[in-house]
Order: structure tokens, then sequence, then C-alpha cells
């Protein structure tokens, strides 16, 4: 037998933009603000130590540098994190997974079943607060996630586990 590879019509191809999309979980943007509270309260509490202690850094042109510079930082994370937010969503389609995400940068992730080792289902102390959880997606050959979906709610992500090991299993079975 000959090797073949025909050419498909592109109308024929599956469109992602088709795909049934779901929001994540509003709850998660106040996850965010908070996350972003403590880490930014952190950074200005070790700003303000090394001005305190580093001599070099207590003329005011090193304070205003360094201010503006954390101000800044500041408020690109939480104008880009918020834009970011509003993007991210996910679709469960018959073979596939898909995550989409990014405001200034967007990225749109597929993960088909079959190419699914195990995932995860994560909630830390913020996230429990609200609710919420999130789900990490592995594939073979990999030791970090493919994709992790943020701002779940703990029942969302139990059951897209759930529905991903089994069609994981249905998979192994079709083999």
């Amino acid at each position: 037998m000959g090797f073949t590879n025909l050419s498909l019509a592109w109308d024929d191809l599956p469109q992602a933009k088709l795909a049934s999309f779901q929001p994540i979980q509003a709850a998660y943007l106040k996850v965010l603000h908070i996350i972003w509270a403590i880490s930014f309260s952190l950074l200005l509490i070790a700003l303000i130590l090394l001005f305190i202690f580093v001599e070099q850094l207590q003329h005011l042109h090193w304070i205003a540098i360094i201010s503006i510079g954390y101000l800044f930082t500041l408020f690109a994370t939480v104008l880009i994190g918020t834009g970011s937010f509003k993007r991210k969503s996910f679709a469960i389609r018959e073979k596939d997974i898909l995550y989409k995400t990014g405001w200034v940068f967007r990225h749109l992730n597929m993960v088909p079943f079959n190419r699914i080792q195990h995932c995860v289902v994560n909630s830390g102390p913020i996230e429990r607060k609200f609710g919420l959880a999130s789900l990490g997606i592995y594939t073979a050959a990999s030791e970090v996630h493919d994709i992790v979906i943020k701002g779940l709610s703990l029942q969302q992500a139990e059951q897209l586990n759930s529905f991903i090991l089994g069609q994981i299993e249905k998979e192994e079975t079709n083999d």
C-alpha cells in the first residue's frame, strides 16, 4: 500500500471560533485583586525597607524613579490583568478542550483528549474562600501543565476533571 496525503478542503476543517466558549467565574477577578494587593503590598514594604537601609537609594531622584516604576507596574498589572480576565474562557468539544486567554497577546490552546495523560484540580486558600478551583491538564511527554484553567467553580473543575478522565478511558479502550 502506497503513501497518500490528500488535501483537505478549508471549509471542512473544524472551526475553533464556532465552539461554545464558557467564561470563567466572575468571582475570580476578586481573587486576582486580592493576590495583586498582597503582592504589591509586600513589594512596597520591601521598597520602603530598601529606602530606609540602603543609603545610596535615599536620594530624591532614586525614590522618584523607583516610585514611578512601582506605580507603572501596578497600573499595568491591573489594567492588563483585568483585560485578560475578561477574555478567559474554555470550551469542551467532542474530541478536545479549548482554552483562550489574553488581552494584549491572545492565546488559544487546544488539547485533544487522546493526548491528555491526567488532570489535576487545585484550589489555594484564596480560591477556596470564593469556592473556586483550577484545572491543570497534562499531556504525554510534558512535566508541566499544558493548560491551567483558573477561575472555575469547584464543582465545574471536578466535573471537567471527571469528564476528561472518562474521555481518556474511552480513548484507551478504542485503541
